[in-house]
């Protein structure tokens, strides 16, 4: 697997001033040209604008719209679209130059006219990272800080290692990228001198820490509150829980002890008193037997009362039916009717004739039976009399015998009582004392048991802080192996550093840089050493040069190596600053000979076939670089944000 491939495919600026630019692989070039001969005229024209276009559209956050590059022309400018081709994969990048926290708008494909009608994934900035970090198959990783927290290496951060700001650049290697220590996270990162599995320990790490952090300040506070309100330490409390289990079961066992005499007071008096008390025992359970057999029985008198009052009143109410029906029978036998009692039609003697031929003389129909025509089956007055008064004499007996079983019940409750009484005062006389000392006893079981649980929940208070210092402790010894593994996973890859430091080497021989003798690159820093010296120190001239140098380096190292750096590079203008005409000359010289060079190694492929990119902006033009000048701007007059004819 290669290192990952991003192109600049071309840029493009909508609004009432704007730019269409296209690139290829290889070596392109925005010059700035001096206009009326003035070298400042090369100041304001664009270059940087530029870069800050590409950092834009790469999901760049900006600070405010009031530190925004493009601030004083803010209104004259509407999208930017970038087109971009990762890893062969072309995307366009669309994004709002007047709102600049907006959502980005991302296509595949190449851009064209029209492109903004077309359906597009929405992307927060914050997620661009993601996204463009995914379609370079840079994996997602984060450094921890000191405190625990984890930073991430998001794209914006990495960019500047391949994206060199005049601003931010030149001064340094990452210049302004603070701690000092995330310049060596970001560079071994993506040269590959740092091991991958280091972020991945750094990740477990962190989370390790914070859960320290968390449990030990959680831990000290509820120790603190524990020792304020008296919780022993554990042993302390196992003590105290052997201490009460004990107290508790010597009270239990002098409980017993009394339990114990109560029985034998109760069974093993002297014969005489013994008798008395076993006598009235067995009288009260007597009583109490006999007694439950007459509320049987007296239950049932009650059933047995109720039928015959049931079968009484019946008996009468079919009395008086009896005797309606006799009346009723007598009535209707006397009456004759000479008008029909519903017409009140005279009843003519040839009606009266038809009931001889058994039919009714009002309505001539077959006669069956008629109301006046007793019933058979009617009971006589008599027999119901003799019935009502057998079962009257059968319920005073049943009252009678009532009343008997009822006094009887009295009687024997009555005795009950007497006898239970007199069993109470004989029981209280011999058995009332040892109560009152079970009772005591049974007083001081309870405080025992009290004492007891009091010291079970001070125990579970220590075992639950004894728990989270043995969690705490765990999660220590958890962290120093993982420490251990993040030092052996933080030791740079040798033979990668030094296959970046003979890179490096063999640029600044390439670009002559002055009094060069030795190189080497520190593996902890990452930066590097020229002639034994830092590089920011080698002098004032020469400072740029070698920090250009060493980022050619990475790009060159990521063309021979698998690493996360981009074979791409995009350099504002390294004139600006301490670089003088005579080393910039030198770099314009190597880039030509980097640019023939790529294309004499593979003659069957023309520029769209080189694996890399490197983006210039500069005043300074040597006349091997003329073909790859794709733009070029001045001022006033052709700046690269400028309205089109």
């Amino acid at each position: 697997m290669a290192s990952p491939s991003l192109v600049i495919r071309r840029i493009v600026v909508e609004g009432e001033i704007s730019c269409d630019l296209q690139f290829e692989r290889g070596l392109n070039i925005v010059r700035a040209v001096q206009t009326g001969g003035d070298p400042k005229s090369t100041n304001q024209c664009g270059k940087t604008s530029l870069v800050e276009l590409i950092q834009h559209g790469l999901g760049r956050r900006q600070k405010s719209k009031a530190k925004f590059h493009f601030a004083p022309i803010i209104d004259q400018l509407e999208t930017l679209w970038l087109e971009i081709e990762a890893n062969g994969e072309v995307l366009t990048i669309e994004r709002s130059l007047q709102e600049i926290t907006a959502r980005a708008r991302v296509r595949e494909g190449p851009y064209v006219p029209g492109i903004g009608s077309t359906p597009a994934e929405l992307v927060s900035i914050e997620d661009m990272s993601a996204l463009l970090l995914k379609a370079l198959s840079i994996p997602i990783v984060s450094v921890k800080t000191a405190q625990g927290d984890l930073v991430p290496l998001s794209f914006p951060t990495l960019m500047r290692a391949f994206v060199l700001h005049q601003e931010d650049s030149f001064g340094a290697i990452l210049d302004k990228m603070l701690p000092e220590r995330r310049r060596a996270d970001v560079i071994g990162f993506l040269s590959g001198i740092t091991p991958v599995e280091r972020f991945v320990v750094e990740d477990k790490l962190s989370e390790i820490q914070l859960e320290v952090q968390d449990l030990e300040g959680y831990f000290n506070s509820v120790q603190a509150f524990l020792m304020e309100n008296g919780v022993p330490s554990l042993i302390e409390a196992k003590a105290g829980v052997r201490a009460a289990e004990e107290a508790l079961q010597a009270a239990r066992e002098a409980q017993r002890s009394i339990q114990h005499e109560i029985r034998q007071a109760s069974t093993s008096q002297s014969p005489g008193e013994s008798g008395r008390i076993d006598n009235l025992r067995r009288q009260l359970l007597s009583i109490q037997d006999e007694a439950a057999q007459i509320e049987r029985s007296l239950i049932s008198l009650r059933q047995e009362e109720e039928r015959l009052n049931e079968v009484l009143a019946s008996l009468r109410v079919d009395r008086q039916k009896g005797r309606r029906l006799r009346v009723s029978s007598t009535i209707l036998s006397s009456v004759e009717f000479g008008i029909c009692p519903r017409c009140l039609l005279e009843i003519t003697p040839e009606m009266r004739l038809r009931e001889r031929y058994a039919r009714c003389s009002l309505c001539n129909r077959p006669l069956r039976t008629t109301s006046d025509t007793p019933p058979r089956a009617m009971p006589k007055t008599e027999d119901i009399d003799l019935q009502i008064e057998e079962t009257e004499e059968i319920l005073k007996d049943v009252h009678r015998e009532r009343e008997a079983v009822q006094n009887k019940l009295e009687q024997l409750r009555a005795l009950e009582s007497e006898i239970g009484h007199s069993l109470n005062m004989e029981s209280q006389a011999y058995v009332s004392p040892v109560v009152d000392r079970l009772l005591a006893q049974a007083h001081e079981v309870a405080q025992r048991e009290a004492e007891l649980a009091r010291a079970k929940a001070l125990l579970g208070q220590a075992k639950a802080l004894e728990a989270i210092r043995e969690r705490l402790d765990q999660l220590k010894r958890e962290q120093a192996e993982l420490e251990d593994q993040l030092r052996e996973a933080r030791r740079p890859r040798k033979t990668r550093l030094n296959a970046l430091r003979q890179i490096y080497e063999s640029i600044l021989m390439a670009v002559d840089f002055p009094h060069f003798g030795s190189c080497r690159i520190d593996s902890r820093s990452l930066m590097p050493y020229l002639n034994d010296t830092l590089y920011i120190h080698t002098g004032t001239a020469f400072k740029g040069l070698a920090t250009v140098s060493y980022h050619l380096a990475l790009l060159e190292l990521a063309r021979k190596e698998e690493t996360f750096f981009l074979r791409m590079l995009v350099i504002d203008s390294p004139a600006v600053g301490d670089l003088n005409d005579e080393s910039h000359d030198k770099l314009l010289h190597y880039l030509a000979m980097l640019q023939s060079t790529a294309k004499q190694s593979d003659s069957e492929h023309d520029a769209e076939g080189l694996d890399w990119q490197i983006i210039l902006t500069t005043r300074r033009l040597i006349p091997e670089l003329e073909p790859y000048v794709k733009e070029e701007i001045s001022a006033p007059g052709r700046m690269l944000l400028r309205k089109r004819k």
